[in-house]
């Protein structure tokens, strides 16, 4: 079972929900579960049973929330970095945004439309408006990539 807590200001923990499956529940929330539990699952792993930092800490996933909303996506990149991991994602830039403010640097690859090549391009990190600048994409109302 899975136990989540929210923090109040007070500081003492309240219990929100506890969850023995995803039945019954959203993509995202699903998504959100698993995550959860494999953050725990590494840090323990990793990290042994004195709960030290992880001795390698960096994960990697493909196609990272692809069927999440940005809230879940913050909590999800919010819980690994908490469980003190360094995420290296590959997202569609579509779901960059959600990324935001979490990212401190990246890469755009480039597929042409035959397939046959592809290009690296660095992205700059602009520190005051923290955010990536992406090539090509105009600002939104927000100040982030449309």
């Amino acid at each position: 079972k899975v136990h989540e807590y929210a923090r109040g200001q007070s500081g003492g923990d309240r219990l929100i929900q506890t969850l023995s499956g995803g039945a019954g529940k959203s993509g995202g929330q699903r998504q959100k579960l698993a995550a959860t539990c494999l953050a725990a699952a590494l840090r323990y792993q990793l990290g042994g049973e004195d709960m030290r930092l992880p001795l390698y800490s960096t994960i990697v996933i493909d196609e990272a929330f692809s069927k999440t909303d940005s809230e879940y996506t913050d909590t999800i990149l919010e819980t690994f970095k908490n469980f003190g991991f360094q995420m290296i994602l590959s997202t569609p830039l579509k779901t960059i945004n959600a990324c935001m403010r979490h990212v401190r640097g990246g890469a755009l690859v480039t597929i042409n439309q035959s397939r046959k090549s592809s290009r690296l391009d660095e992205l700059s990190y602009d520190l005051e408006r923290k955010r990536l600048e992406l090539p090509g994409v105009s600002d939104g109302p927000e100040g982030m990539a449309k």
